[in-house]
């Protein structure tokens, strides 16, 4: 049977039970009716910055010309 903690239980235990699911192991909390689970969160990698002018294109680059010749209501063949 899972151990889920009640909140009012959890809050004396809360840096117990975050070292806890750091390490790996499951830690459940009951509210009510809900049932939620800590766990980490992993890191997620920056964006990374471009310096001005990356996505430059030269000037007269006929593809781009063609694209900007095309009219409002075209629609590429299928």
């Amino acid at each position: 049977m899972l151990k889920a903690l009640t909140v009012s239980q959890a809050k004396p235990l809360l840096g117990k039970l975050l070292d806890k699911a750091g390490a790996g192991q499951s830690v459940y909390l009951r509210r009510k009716e809900q049932l939620y689970r800590i766990e980490p969160v992993a890191e997620v990698e920056p964006i990374p910055s471009r310096p001005f002018g990356f996505f430059a294109v030269e000037e007269g680059d006929p593809m781009i010309a063609l694209a900007n010749s095309a009219p409002a209501n075209f629609a590429p063949p299928q």
